[in-house]
């Protein structure tokens, strides 16, 4: 199933169906390891950036994502949330699923993200150049996959985050058209490395 960046917001609002994901290096090579800000206290969470919002969900975590710009819809499709630029140039999905055994952070390696990539191979048949690193951020490890796939205006970069948080694996899909990609990729990152379980689901 692949849904261009424009078409998101309008079908998941008339058909209730969502749309997820933005490119990857050529060559299928690792990338140099994304480096995250680190809070200025330990393993604290830190609040929502300047000119950021936190969104409390009923779902059971929280995202924080900019308020200027940004909009969003809850419950869309497989996603709990999906968040979209005015622009339409970039789309943001956050999807959730349960896993029965909780990995550490050793546990989240290079074979844990050939799965994931096949995985997403299976359901992005068209999409290509897939490749793969880490983030570590306040203990935690996530995966980081690029890949690109068509859309209606040209090519798309996916990036999606795979971010393992004790049984619960949250992947927040993030996608623009490839010359827009750089514009938003720390807004993406942002968003992404936000995503925080409450416990309360």
């Amino acid at each position: 199933m692949h849904h261009t960046i424009r078409s998101i917001a309008v079908l998941a609002v008339i058909c209730g169906q969502s749309v997820l994901d933005a490119q990857a290096p050529k060559g299928g090579k690792p990338a140099a390891p994304v480096q995250a800000a680190q809070p200025a206290a330990g393993d604290v969470r830190p609040g929502p950036a300047s000119g950021d919002q936190r969104m409390t969900l009923s779902t059971g975590f929280t995202v924080d994502y900019p308020k200027k710009d940004w909009q969003t819809l809850v419950g869309v499709g497989s996603s709990f949330v999906v968040l979209f630029h005015r622009s339409r140039e970039a789309t943001v999905a956050i999807e959730r699923t349960k896993v029965r055994v909780p990995l550490a952070p050793n546990e989240i390696n290079d074979q844990t993200a050939t799965l994931e990539i096949e995985d997403w191979q299976a359901r992005r048949p068209l999409a290509t150049g897939f490749s793969h690193q880490f983030v570590d951020f306040l203990g935690a490890r996530s995966i980081l996959i690029d890949f690109t796939q068509p859309g209606s205006q040209g090519p798309e970069h996916v990036r999606l985050y795979t971010l393992p948080r004790g049984t619960d694996w949250y992947r927040v899909i993030c996608t623009t058209t490839l010359p827009t990609f750089d514009k938003y990729k720390e807004t993406f990152q942002r968003i992404a490395l936000s995503v925080t379980p409450t416990g309360s689901s």
